[in-house]
């Protein structure tokens, strides 16, 4: 939240960097290889909210997690939110499409805490990539802020489903998602009660799929007709 209606720069993950770095020393946590794939999730969070610049896509957590995992008895739910996906998505240009893709699979991922260590690496990581992006401002003071609102962040593990709800609220066209949240409202009791593991011999992951290659597809014929009008 603090990111989005802020705007800090990449100094931000410096200083959230810096600050995580000091804090290995007290964390008891150590790190692992359990840290890689909560690593690359708040990597791939980051990393999708630079490309849409927009919290609602979060929103539409439920659908993917319902129908990445592939829960029983939810065919009808998956199919209608496909629909509404991609009516909303084909107005967007694939750089949003793609952004919302991993920013939903990567908060799907982010499950467990992780080491103070690891978290200093992404942004580091973050910082770095920043600096190709020419994204470093001279805001000290917001970047600092945004460095410690990660750090608070972190301290704290809050359910993907309240995450989810939370960003209903960042737009007012956002609201209009309730029916996402209201389709299938113990999403995340099935996803935990699962052990956060995809359902076996389920191949409901193809919509998604379908989706993205049908506004693939769509995005390459209208860039095609741009470039022969004729």
């Amino acid at each position: 939240m603090f990111v989005h209606f802020c705007q800090p720069s990449a100094w931000m993950h410096v200083f959230a960097c810096i600050g995580f770095g000091c804090l290995t020393s007290i964390n008891t946590k150590r790190l692992s290889l359990k840290d890689v794939v909560p690593s690359l999730a708040v990597f791939g969070m980051y990393v999708g909210y630079y490309l849409t610049q927009e919290l609602w896509h979060w929103a539409y957590l439920p659908w993917w997690v319902v129908t990445i995992c592939g829960f029983r008895k939810q065919k009808g739910y998956i199919s209608a939110g496909g629909i509404l996906l991609g009516f909303i998505l084909h107005f967007f240009d694939m750089r949003v499409v793609i952004g919302h893709f991993i920013m939903n699979v990567s908060r799907m991922l982010k499950i467990n805490l992780q080491s103070m260590a690891s978290l200093s690496m992404v942004h580091l990581v973050l910082a770095i990539l920043s600096y190709f992006t020419d994204s470093y401002k001279n805001n000290w003071y917001i970047d600092l802020l945004g460095g410690i609102s990660a750090i608070v962040c972190s301290c704290f593990k809050m359910r993907m489903d309240i995450f989810s709800i939370g960003m209903l609220f960042s737009n007012p066209f956002a609201l209009g998602l309730t029916i996402i949240h209201a389709g299938s409202p113990f999403w995340y009791e099935y996803y935990k009660n699962n052990n956060y593991r995809k359902v076996k011999y389920s191949f409901l992951y193809v919509y998604p799929i379908l989706i993205l290659l049908v506004l693939w597809f769509r995005q390459e014929i209208y860039r095609l007709r741009a470039e022969n009008p004729f």
